[in-house]
């Protein structure tokens, strides 16, 4: 319950200030020149996109010479995961043409997880994506969206729903995904709903759900899925 109760503090700011902030200003990263080491971190539910932006994964990413996008959608708990999606493709795009590349990895945490999956598998996505490590991302829904179901994206996040059912028709490119869960989360119940079949499934010894993005452990992991 204590570490319950420490994830909704780290989750209810940024829910509050999503309700607020239309504009949610933040550096996404294209004062930086292109290579072929470029990363876009994608947030999840709210305004985790702040935080995943000033996040230590960041921030290491960047000292080991990755050159770090990070996709800003704005609010998005009122929009269908689908939208955010393609709000995603359209950033990509503008990635690859101001960077110079051809093709980016994604780094995502929770229901980034999840619009970046929708972009791979079904807007074409497979053509630019390296790879997508996912940290904490509810392949399978969690119960926990029952709390917040006044809002769009947490009735798709929901076991069961019709959009994850949708989604998980005919995967074609899972292999390119490797899926990082905490041994306990609080937030992504079951423990089990980040496994995804035909991807890198990998459990790691961290507790917590905003935990897992400020972990050396998955930092080793993306460092080695990067190489």
């Amino acid at each position: 319950m204590k570490t319950f109760l420490r994830e909704l503090r780290c989750i209810t700011p940024s829910f509050i200030k999503d309700l607020f902030d239309k504009r949610n200003p933040l550096d996404q990263g294209f004062n930086q020149h292109g290579d072929d080491l470029t990363i876009i971190l994608v947030g999840g539910y709210s305004s985790s996109v702040n935080y995943i932006a000033s996040s230590y994964i960041r921030k290491e990413l960047e000292k080991l010479g990755f050159n770090v996008f990070v996709f800003n959608p704005g609010s998005n708990i009122n929009k269908y995961i689908e939208i955010t999606a393609k709000q995603l493709k359209s950033f990509v795009s503008e990635v690859c043409t101001k960077a110079s590349v051809k093709k980016v990895s994604i780094v995502a945490h929770s229901m980034g997880g999840l619009i970046s999956l929708y972009y791979l598998e079904k807007l074409g996505g497979e053509k630019v994506i390296n790879k997508i490590i996912t940290a904490g991302t509810p392949f399978n829904g969690t119960r926990t969206a029952y709390i917040a179901t006044h809002t769009k994206a947490a009735r798709e996040m929901l076991p069961n729903s019709k959009f994850l059912r949708e989604l998980a028709k005919n995967l074609h490119y899972t292999s390119k995904i490797v899926s990082i869960r905490a041994k306990r989360d609080q937030i992504v119940k079951p423990k089990s709903s980040p496994i995804l079949d035909g991807a890198k499934n990998i459990e790691v010894s961290v507790i917590g759900h905003s935990s897992l993005i400020q972990s050396n452990k998955v930092l080793d992991i993306i460092k080695k899925e990067l190489k």
